[in-house]
């Protein structure tokens, strides 16, 4: 039943639009948002006609709050707080500042540092002349082309800043070294006129601003009664200031480190629209308080007041240890499910393993009859041949014979040497791959005596070829280098060697006789076009062929690349 109550109250409280203010009607706390989400709020809580924000778990509040006057314009400063969380007053983020400007000696400024005065300095007593100061200093660096120093102490720091400065012992030390002293400039007011009056003219400071008169002399009274300056600033819209005068009154080098020193009493904040943000408020009722002040801190009694309360968290509740029941229940299942399908995509990856090992076994040993056996079955039937001759007698004929065995075997050698490598893990690599490619055809052709030019990038990508795949396109390229060799009577053979599109695109290229592509009689002259077709087809690659009687032949190969991120490793040259 309470829940359910809860539930009513909340559906209600987001079809209210509020606009509240307090009995007073100069402050309004305009918007209330909850984890960054706008929340209306209630009318008619446990305060009888006051609304009543009402949430049921802990969250992170933002509170909007400004004042309303008949004439639009902000009379007063504010200030809010939170009664049941930590019960003090705090003033919106505004500050008055001090801004020094540098001059070249045309009176041109060269550069700018602001320094930044907010809140309440501790001992403050309502007014300058009774409240503790404390001690400011900066360090800053004179920027090129600068001459003189100028300091400006400003109202009105952005916003809509209200308050009361005091400033005094004001000094500026341009640093020296261990045999020159550094100078100090003491800008304390020590000659002028009326300086007991508010509107007084000191010496070395002049007041300005759109509203000057907020610039005033006060008479602080400890350690001796002497004046001080002062910025009373009532209006949030205009800006009252002090500057040092003359302007040249501080010279400067570029360079020069400077030290900034002076003493501060001070209460500022802000006329408003301000902002209250409180993280994670645990559960219980809270009132949350904005009130107005005049400009030097002062309560006027004018405040507006919206209870705030927080249910007990839900995971207090059994509506909340059903739901965990639930859901523990469903992560489960679905975990169970997901355990399930990471094992059968697991067992279907090992077959398919295994298959591609027995289809690799399966080439092997068709390589195994189709070349070696081959070869050595011509060997046995030559050497046979041979020892026959020889027992006759050795004749020119039983010299070819052995010529051919000793082909035959070198023939073989290579084969052998060719498969190992193919089924060799440790060259599943691209780079293994390309150096291993241009080293046989180099040999090859300085074998024929054909020149060879190979065009190969720097950098390639660091990616696993499977063995398949090395080994279809080492047979096919070499096939297509011995189509030129022998049947294209070529003089000059070029490789090139790129990587695009996700496929790995190879180009053999000769400067021989060439043919016409399809022509009758193709296959008997230019063996093992068929082949390379199949090869590549076998491995979901492509093949290319483009020729021209007396223009040469290419051939692009073009084999799939696997998607891993390519990374750039060095090829040696």
């Amino acid at each position: 039943m309470l829940f359910r109550k809860e539930l009513a109250v909340s559906l209600l409280a987001c079809g209210i639009c509020w606009a509240w203010q307090s009995a007073r009607a100069e402050i309004e706390i305009s918007a209330v948002d909850v984890e960054g989400k706008p929340r209306h709020v209630i009318a008619g809580g446990q305060s009888g006609a006051t609304p009543l924000l009402a949430v049921s778990r802990h969250r992170n509040f933002r509170f909007v709050f400004k004042q309303i006057d008949d004439d639009g314009q902000p009379q007063s400063r504010l200030r809010y707080r939170l009664d049941g969380y930590d019960n003090a007053w705090h003033d919106p983020t505004n500050a008055m500042r001090l801004s020094v400007e540098f001059l070249d000696r045309d009176q041109q400024i060269t550069g700018t540092r602001e320094f930044f005065m907010s809140d309440v300095t501790p001992g403050w007593k309502g007014s300058p002349e009774k409240s503790l100061f404390v001690a400011r200093s900066e360090h800053l660096t004179v920027p090129e082309r600068s001459a003189y120093l100028k300091l400006l102490f400003i109202s009105n720091g952005g916003g809509r800043t209200m308050g009361v400065l005091g400033v005094d012992a004001v000094r500026v030390l341009v640093g020296g070294s261990e045999k020159q002293p550094g100078k100090i400039f003491d800008l304390s007011i020590t000659e002028g006129m009326d300086l007991s009056h508010p509107l007084g003219i000191p010496a070395n400071w002049r007041r300005h601003g759109a509203r000057a008169e907020m610039a005033q002399l006060r008479t602080r009274l400890l350690p001796t009664p002497h004046p001080i300056l002062v910025l009373d600033d009532d209006d949030a819209l205009e800006t009252g200031l002090w500057f040092s005068y003359p302007d040249y009154a501080i010279p400067v080098t570029p360079g020069d480190q400077l030290t900034l020193e002076w003493q501060t009493a001070h209460s500022i904040g802000g006329a408003g629209p301000g902002v209250a943000t409180y993280p994670q408020l645990k559960a219980g009722n809270y009132f949350f308080r904005v009130a107005a002040v005049r400009p030097n801190g002062e309560a006027t009694g004018v405040e507006a007041v919206l209870p705030v309360v927080i249910n007990a968290p839900l995971h207090q509740r059994w509506e909340f240890w059903l739901a965990m029941v639930l859901v523990i229940s469903t992560v489960g299942a679905w975990a169970g499910r997901l355990t399930i399908q990471k094992r059968m995509q697991h067992r279907v990856a090992q077959l398919e393993r295994e298959r591609d090992m027995e289809r690799e076994r399966e080439r092997i040993a068709r390589d195994l009859h189709d070349n070696i056996g081959a070869g050595l079955t011509e060997i046995a039937m030559q050497s046979d041949l041979v020892h026959s001759e020889l027992e006759q007698g050795p004749t020119e004929q039983t010299l070819q014979r052995a010529r051919r065995i000793r082909h035959s075997a070198t023939d073989l050698a290579r084969c052998v040497d060719e498969i190992v490598w193919a089924v060799n893990p440790a060259n599943d690599t691209l780079k293994r791959f390309v150096s291993y490619l241009t080293q046989c055809t180099a040999q090859f052709l300085e074998a024929a005596e054909v020149r060879v030019r190979f065009e190969i990038p720097h950098s390639l990508p660091v990616l696993t070829l499977a063995g398949k795949v090395r080994h279809a396109l080492f047979l096919s390229i070499r096939e297509a280098a011995n189509n030129a060799v022998k049947h294209a009577e070529a003089s000059l053979i070029r490789l090139e060697i790129h990587c695009e599109n996700q496929e790995l695109h190879v180009v053999i290229e000769d400067d021989g006789s060439g043919f016409l592509p399809g022509a009758k009689g193709e296959t008997n002259t230019h063996n093992g076009l068929g082949n390379m077709r199949r090869r590549m087809e076998e491995i979901n690659g492509r093949f290319l062929l483009t020729s021209q009687p007396g223009k040469g032949t290419r051939i692009d190969f073009f084999a799939p690349l696997p998607d891993e991120p390519a990374q750039p490793e060095e090829i040696p040259k």
